[in-house]
């Protein structure tokens, strides 16, 4: 099996970007503005992206307050389907890891998601220190 891994620094307490990857309104800011999620465990949430043509849909796993989220996901939007964001406090900033595990190959659909996650956990840091992230349909450079 294959894991997408991104680890990066975020100049904002873990509490806000707790809150940008669990809630809807935070979600809408730097993944995609078509986000509907309730931050409970056991809780489904839905991502549409380019118009629903790619739809992604979750259960929420586990939710450790400024810590760790995970999600599971619940339709064939992607082979693989673990989701989790790692938080931990250093300093004034938060490190993130984010892990989306158990993709059967690394061919093309694995790295089409590498980027894409790539690009998106960048949006969520540029969303938390700068205000502005860039949430699909926003994100036109991935097309």
């Amino acid at each position: 099996m294959h894991d997408i891994m991104h680890l990066l620094r975020i100049h904002a307490s873990p509490e806000r970007v707790f809150e940008a990857i669990t809630t809807a309104e935070g979600l809408r800011q730097w993944w995609t503005r078509d986000a509907a999620i309730e931050p409970e465990v056991s809780a489904a949430g839905e991502f549409g992206f380019y118009g629903k043509r790619f739809v992604v849909k979750i259960i929420v796993e586990a939710l450790e307050p400024a810590t760790r989220a995970r999600w599971k996901v619940a339709n064939a939007a992607w082979p693989a389907s673990d989701i989790e964001f790692t938080l931990r406090a250093e300093g004034g900033d938060t490190i993130l890891v984010f892990a989306h595990r158990g993709f059967p190959r690394a061919d093309e659909a694995f790295a089409s998601a590498t980027m894409r996650w790539g690009f998106y956990v960048l949006s969520l840091k540029r969303y938390l220190q700068t205000g502005k992230g860039s949430p699909n349909p926003d994100d036109g450079d991935l097309g």
